[in-house]
């Protein structure tokens, strides 16, 4: 029998065909739009350094801008890296850049995290500690608001955050978090100077602190961020216990998370590496820094 609607039926398929190649094409160019953002990097130690080599490989970032104390640091990480331009200032280049990273020091995000955030440009700031003075703390997230600016805070040398951050939107009963390191992670401080420690003599197991993460922050800046993370994940500063412990066995930076409400209990045990470059830090810290600007500046988010 001749099918005299198989002509008109065939071409409707090929015009469908057509139409969906079409629409698969257009779908995939909407995404590979070709634009590229230029972020801003504080400090060249060796989360700052590690960040800026890892940027090489991020094909949504154009430049990377870097100011450090130090200009010879920071111009000798320039000469190895394509991207990474040294600045004295941030200021002129404020206009151009969609993210600054702040990886030096309480001081430099107290300092550049206003001047950023002024100009509308997001934050991602790794002294988190900065965050127990309520007033710096304040003034950030009112200024950000006003200006359409974000702030990054990256989950750092620690696991659980993203659960601990859902978790606290119920009822928590409590939030401690153990913390053991080796001797040579800890430099001097007058906290420890006052108690008559020395870690470097230290030959036992030893707690060197127990207390509120405010006053483990205050105490141990350059050691216990991870606090800082917790309780602004979790519930506040005043309420979230920090035991500090100095393990000369141990040859890891190892954080030991545990919460407990209404959602359930949560453990969390992180042994990290500390950064080759500075025994203080743990390498995570600066892996966590370079996966946030992988999310920022790209088009996918897992772990929200």
């Amino acid at each position: 029998m001749l099918d005299i609607n198989a002509e008109g039926r065939e071409s409707r398929r090929q015009t469908r065909g057509t139409k969906k190649q079409e629409s698969c094409q257009s779908f995939y160019i909407d995404f590979v739009s070709g634009l590229t953002v230029k972020i801003c990097v504080i400090g060249c130690g060796a989360i700052g350094t590690t960040i800026a080599r890892a940027v090489e490989e991020m094909p949504d970032i154009e430049t990377t801008y870097l100011t450090d104390r130090s200009q010879e640091c920071a111009t000798r990480l320039q000469e190895h890296t394509k991207k990474v331009r040294y600045i004295p200032d941030i200021i002129p280049v404020l206009s151009e850049i969609k993210l600054v990273v702040e990886a030096a020091s309480q001081d430099a995000a107290r300092y550049y995290a206003p001047l950023a955030l002024s100009a509308g440009v997001d934050c991602l700031i790794m002294s988190v500690g900065i965050f127990q003075d309520e007033e710096f703390q304040s003034d950030a997230f009112r200024l950000a608001k006003r200006k359409g600016a974000k702030i990054f805070l990256p989950s750092g040398a620690i696991g659980g955050i993203d659960a601990l951050s859902a978790a606290s939107l119920e009822h928590m009963d409590e939030v401690t978090l153990t913390t053991t390191k080796p001797p040579s992670a800890f430099g001097p401080t007058p906290y420890l100077e006052s108690k008559g420690i020395v870690p470097t003599d230290i030959r036992v197991r030893t707690e060197l602190f127990y207390g509120s993460a405010r006053e483990a922050v205050k105490h141990f800046p350059q050691n216990i961020n991870v606090a800082a993370t917790i309780s602004m994940a979790g519930i506040g500063f005043e309420k979230t216990m920090i035991r500090i412990m100095c393990d000369p066995q141990v040859k890891t930076n190892e954080h030991n998370l545990k919460a407990k409400g209404s959602f359930g209990e949560l453990d969390v045990v992180t042994r990290n590496f500390p950064s080759p470059k500075n025994p203080k830090t743990s390498y995570l810290a600066a892996l966590s820094a370079i996966s946030a600007i992988k999310k920022i500046t790209g088009h996918t988010w897992v772990g929200a």
